[in-house]
């Protein structure tokens, strides 16, 4: 049985389709990736031999970087990564990106999945609905900003002007940003989650 589904609100789209949970998975993170500008379903028609006969593939998605890169991505789980038909799709990604300059990409749970990284995102996004109230951020940035590491627990209490549902609206959108930063792969998100500003060396 397959999986289908909409995802609002992504990037150079209103709606990605995904026809996996994987699939959903993978948008999600792209989505969060600051390098992605654009994400596109199934973009690119390709033919591939296997077997003796000719096959249309459309590999699941084509990201457009910031940096001007393009990236042609195949989504799969591990246990069939490498079937013999998968290796033949592959060849053929492979080769079309050479000719356009772009690099074809076969990723798998171990990539779109890594440690806590998809829960919190889930998440962080349950705040998506709500608008940012620009005053309430640049308050808990000012506090923030007074320590060089705080636990979420502790910055609310410092915010105490605030609500609490309006606090961690706000804080959860600064976080998704990328403006604050806290582990979202080593572990799950939670009143004693650790948060800095954010520098250059953080990466998730």
């Amino acid at each position: 049985m397959h999986y289908r589904s909409k995802i609002p609100r992504s990037k150079s789209l209103k709606i990605v389709h995904t026809e996996s949970l994987l699939e959903r998975d993978f948008v999600r993170l792209s989505n969060y990736d600051r390098a992605v500008k654009n994400i596109f379903f199934q973009c690119v028609s390709l033919k591939y031999n296997y077997k003796g006969k000719s096959h249309k593939y459309y590999p699941d998605f084509l990201l457009q970087l910031h940096d001007g890169r393009f990236l042609l991505i195949e989504v799969k789980l591990k246990k069939y990564k490498d079937t013999d038909e998968n290796k033949a799709k592959y060849k053929a990604g492979e080769a079309y990106c050479k000719k356009e300059g772009w690099t074809f990409i076969v990723v798998t749970e171990d990539e779109i999945r890594p440690g806590f990284l998809q829960p919190n995102l889930k998440l962080l996004l349950g705040v998506k609905v709500h608008k940012e109230t620009p005053i309430i951020t640049e308050y808990i940035l000012s506090v923030i900003s007074l320590y060089q590491e705080i636990k979420i627990k502790e910055l609310m209490d410092a915010c105490r002007l605030v609500t609490q549902s309006l606090f961690l609206i706000n804080l959860y959108k600064l976080i998704y940003s990328g403006i604050i930063y806290t582990d979202l792969i080593g572990s799950r998100l939670t009143m004693d989650s650790i948060l800095r500003i954010r520098n250059g060396q953080d990466v998730s």
